[in-house]
């Protein structure tokens, strides 16, 4: 990450400069996606007679359009601690974007389950829809799991085509295999 470093109504600091640079390395850590550092520390305005106040300001440009910024004021003899606060605070910001990052969900149409398994015989089965339609399948359609690991209750994706008899699926895959216990239904003898 290549850190953008102005000191402005100061006087340039080799060790203040180094410090801002390692903590800038420290940092990109938490998020590899940061495209630009810039640091600004600067004398006050305000407290230009006095000499008193200095302010330290980081400002991130990370992927995805975020921008995070942190201030910290202090006096010149605390500029150490003010630039280590500063990109503490940063780097808090930065990991709380990561982690929200991390927890959204994202949706992949073949992940999102379309039905049910509702009925299973010796080598083909039924899938109830999401709006309780009834589809075949037969196991040579099962793309994710042997046919004799199906269970009735387990929530499947799979792509719909019409079948000589109607709809059926194609490229069954399993997505909740938290189906119950219950095994395969007999197919019924006339007797």
């Amino acid at each position: 990450m290549q850190v953008e470093l102005t000191f402005r109504h100061i006087g340039k600091s080799p060790s203040l400069e180094e410090l801002i640079r390692e903590q800038a390395n420290k940092i990109e850590r938490f998020n590899d996606h940061i495209n630009s550092c810039a640091v600004v520390v600067e004398r006050d305005h305000a407290s230009m007679g006095t000499g008193g106040e200095y302010r330290v300001r980081v400002d991130l440009h990370v992927a995805g359009k975020h921008e995070i910024v942190s201030e910290e004021r202090a006096a010149r003899n605390l500029l150490p601690a003010a630039v280590r606060d500063v990109f503490q605070r940063a780097g808090r910001q930065l990991k709380k974007l990561a982690d929200e990052h991390r927890s959204e969900v994202k949706a992949h149409p073949a992940q999102d389950t379309a039905g049910v398994i509702s009925k299973l015989f010796n080598d083909y089965g039924f899938i109830t829809t999401i709006d309780g339609r009834e589809i075949y399948f037969h196991e040579r359609s099962i793309v994710s799991a042997p046919f004799s690991d199906l269970r009735v209750g387990m929530g499947v994706a799979y792509t719909e085509e019409d079948g000589d008899e109607g709809p059926q699926a194609s490229s069954v895959r399993v997505v909740d295999a938290r189906g119950g216990n219950r095994g395969r239904e007999e197919i019924p003898t006339l007797s």
